[in-house]
């Protein structure tokens, strides 16, 4: 894993980033371009983590990692995330994220939550979330640091913006130069544009094929050489993300909440979402739902 020398100043500002007494406070930003809401914080030790209540649950927020120094690896969903100096990872709303497992006992973790209106845009970075940074990238947290200790709100989410979008067009961790020339398939883009607007309907994968101009068995067969998942479960971890946002945003019943979500029943959606939780749907609204 590589290792890199950085500035002092900027290191310590990391560093010294504090606490938040609410994981789900906000900044608020006026630009609807870029990251709104964004929270800062910095992660030191493996102490600090063993409480860390971000590590512990999911959420509707992104939680972008950066490593300034010292290695370890991210839990998201079922994948792990072997990280250090140089990169960076996004997690997405409402995946399931653990620990920091730190290889040192000191560390410096620069952790930023964010909420956005242009979430398609950063589906590019669902398949291959983890990438490979430059020291520009480096400068630009410098200049968000500077903006969050400055409470420069605009100044914060243009950072941030500019940091995802470099991000996007980045290498992602694991690949090698040569494979990096191929540009990423837009197939779980694709799919993900047919699927969410219709969410609340039964989705046949025939369907689906055919409104993509492709044929159903080679459809299933290149989703899984993509992604390691059957089409069938990505679509149902679709429905239960969807379900998730609607316990914490919405009043709807759990009823209403399987139905919109493509359950033929509320016995199905209850057990389906036990299943991928951990946790029964009303338990998971009373622990998270907002106020």
């Amino acid at each position: 894993m590589p290792t890199t020398q950085f500035a002092p100043t900027a290191l310590e500002r990391v560093r010294g980033l504090r606490s938040p007494q609410d994981y789900f406070a906000e900044t608020r930003s006026g630009l609807e371009l870029w990251p709104e809401k964004i929270l800062c914080f910095a992660r030191r030790s493996r102490a600090e983590t063993a409480r860390d209540v971000l590590a512990r649950h999911h959420h509707h927020r992104y939680v972008l990692v950066v490593p300034w120094q010292g290695t370890g690896a991210v839990y998201a969903d079922d994948r792990r995330f072997a990280l250090g100096p140089m990169h960076s990872l996004l997690i997405f709303p409402f995946q399931f994220h653990h620990g920091f497992d730190f290889n040192q006992e000191s560390v410096v973790w620069q952790i930023i939550t964010f909420e956005t209106k242009d979430a398609a845009t950063l589906e590019g970075l669902r398949l291959h979330p983890a990438r490979q940074m430059k020291e520009r990238d480096y400068e630009l947290m410098e200049g968000l640091v500077e903006a969050w200790e400055s409470k420069r709100n605009n100044e914060l989410s243009e950072w941030l913006g500019l940091f995802l979008t470099r991000m996007l067009a980045a290498r992602p961790v694991g690949r090698t130069r040569e494979k990096s020339r191929v540009k990423p398939s837009s197939l779980l883009m694709r799919i993900n544009q047919q699927c969410m607007p219709r969410l609340d309907q039964a989705i046949g994968l025939k369907e689906l094929a055919g409104r993509m101009a492709i044929s159903e068995s080679y459809l299933r067969a290149r989703f899984r050489q993509e992604t390691g998942m059957s089409l069938g479960q990505h679509l149902r971890r679709l429905r239960l993300q969807k379900s998730m946002s609607l316990l914490l945003q919405s009043e709807l019943s759990i009823s209403q909440i399987a139905e919109r979500c493509g359950f033929d029943s509320i016995f199905a959606f209850s057990r389906s979402f036990h299943r991928f939780s951990g946790m029964r749907a009303t338990n998971y609204r009373e622990r998270f739902a907002k106020g």
